[in-house]
């Protein structure tokens, strides 16, 4: 019996990297387009090294200088032709439904209905992401931790309340 080798898998993923992300690369030269990021490779078992949490900041962060520009202290949003990647997780139904009515509201905010090629929901969340900031930027790790609190203490207060009897029965003390 003959033994098969695997020479090369053909993946959706490995074929996305592969698309250009705008016609002004097509005319580039091969050796000046920019090269895509190469996966880090593996480590044997023995030579792994641990994960290590972002770092926290220990002192309140400063009150943030009043400015004209909102997002002036944001990063850069990512490059054009960033490669993208699939963000698969789950939402409370409210939450993806406000995506989509935001979504909606910022297509027909110049008066016409503007169709989902031109602006994807996908890019509103990607907005959305950008605006809480970065994980260098201490103010922003606390801004989002804040909320984060505040996200949880409402939703574990809402279920609390639920669950009271008087609540149920339509009570009000």
């Amino acid at each position: 019996m003959s033994r098969l080798e695997v020479k090369r898998l053909d993946s959706p993923l490995a074929r996305t990297s592969e698309r250009r992300a705008s016609p002004a690369e097509d005319k580039q030269p091969r050796d000046e387009q920019p090269k895509a990021p190469s996966r880090p490779k593996k480590r044997p078992a023995g030579e792994r090294s641990t994960p290590r949490l972002a770092s926290v900041p220990q002192s309140p962060p400063d009150p943030p200088a009043a400015s004209s520009d909102p997002l002036e202290g944001l990063p850069a949003p990512p490059a054009l032709n960033e490669s993208l990647e699939l963000l698969s997780t789950r939402l409370p139904v409210s939450l993806r439904r406000s995506l989509s009515e935001l979504t909606g509201a910022l297509r027909a905010r110049d008066g016409g209905r503007v169709s989902q090629k031109s602006l994807p929901e996908q890019e509103v969340l990607a907005v959305l992401i950008w605006l809480a900031g970065s994980a260098q930027d201490p103010q922003a790790v606390a801004r989002l931790g804040a909320a984060l609190d505040a996200y949880r203490a409402r939703r574990y207060a809402a279920a609390a309340e639920a669950l009271r009897p008087s609540a149920a029965a339509g009570d009000s003390p």
